[in-house]
């Protein structure tokens, strides 16, 4: 009886043991950022404080979202801006970082307070790029392309114009080509819709411009003399790139993550890879000397173009159906 007790109490102290190991496991997982490709900058994530790691996000349709961030294990996701009205106010949480939230930009604070109060709280922009125009051999282009987006309609670029997937930036576009039935001309310049891919078709000759944000070709730049880019002296749409946290998770944010970003000389690689911080110009400035003299007008452009810079609010159900109607009667 005795030698039975002993190995019960050897069996239970290892059962214990074991449960204790799994349960410590499940409690030291490591937190996880998850973000789709390209959407985050490698200087980013190669500062990601211990013991944070990154997860590639896979987005296969614009109702995935939301059903990966109630259900994956991530504690974070990077998303850009166009996301934003897909998901459920009730998915995320609010996300506390007063340190670095009262550090905004005017554009950041205007950009959220665009979504109201709710989903504001629940939303921490990080990163700002420009939709620019790339060229390829375009050096004939760049002088009038720099007076504003009318160039899109150059008879040279006919056929040879990739645009975005999204009509919402087409639209913006064409009320700053000053022509009649703008919209209209725009699309019918377009060898297709595809931002996501656009840089190819570039590169493949297919294409001899495209609109795309900055951040997604800034690298290729500087590696082939063929490519040029553009921001207008009249303004560009912006592409935010956000912070959402799953309902679920019980990570504190990671303040020291961004606080590092926003500070040299974190910030000033960060802008010497097209990738610019929700900050006010002024503190911008204080990392020029990173850029590439070549290309610190592009990464920041004069001030005055920053301000006439648009981003994209929720849109009403009369603005939605306006722009659907606008949309469809352009149909070239």
């Amino acid at each position: 009886m005795d030698m039975l007790k002993r190995r019960e109490f050897f069996r239970l102290s290892l059962l214990a043991a074991l449960v204790g190991i799994t349960g410590c496991g499940k409690g030291l997982s490591p937190p996880i950022i998850s973000a789709a490709s390209e959407t985050l900058p490698q200087e980013l994530l190669k500062a990601l404080p211990t013991p944070w790691v990154y997860k590639p996000l896979e987005i296969t349709s614009r109702l995935g979202l939301s059903q990966l961030v109630v259900n994956s294990s991530s504690d974070l996701f990077a998303i850009g801006d166009g996301w934003i009205p897909e998901l459920s106010k009730e998915s995320i949480q609010p996300i506390t970082a007063q340190n670095l939230s009262s550090r905004f930009s005017r554009q950041a604070q205007e950009f959220l307070e665009s979504f109201g109060h709710e989903t504001s709280k629940r939303v921490f922009p990080i990163g700002v790029s420009p939709w620019v125009i790339l060229f390829r051999n375009g050096h004939d282009l760049l002088s009038r392309a720099q007076d504003g987006w009318n160039i899109l309609l150059d008879p040279d670029l006919t056929g040879r114009l990739v645009l975005p997937e999204s009509p919402r930036v087409i639209i913006s576009l064409a009320d700053r080509i000053e022509e009649a039935d703008g919209l209209r001309k725009l699309r019918e310049q377009a060898l297709t819709l595809d931002d996501r891919n656009s840089l190819n078709w570039v590169l493949s000759g297919k294409a001899r411009a495209a609109i795309l944000p900055l951040s997604r070709c800034f690298n290729i730049l500087s590696r082939d003399p063929r490519l040029s880019v553009v921001v207008p002296k009249s303004g560009a749409p912006l592409h935010w790139t956000v912070l959402v946290s799953p309902l679920a998770t019980t990570q504190p944010f990671p303040d020291a993550w961004l606080e590092a970003a926003w500070t040299n000389p974190l910030l000033g690689k960060l802008l010497a890879r097209g990738w610019v911080p929700p900050l006010p110009y002024s503190e911008l400035l204080e990392a020029i000397d990173y850029i590439p003299d070549s290309y610190k007008k592009i990464v920041l452009p004069p001030e005055l173009v920053w301000q006439k810079s648009w981003s994209f609010s929720p849109l009403t159900e009369v603005e939605r159906n306006r722009l659907e109607s606008l949309w469809i009667q352009s149909t070239p």
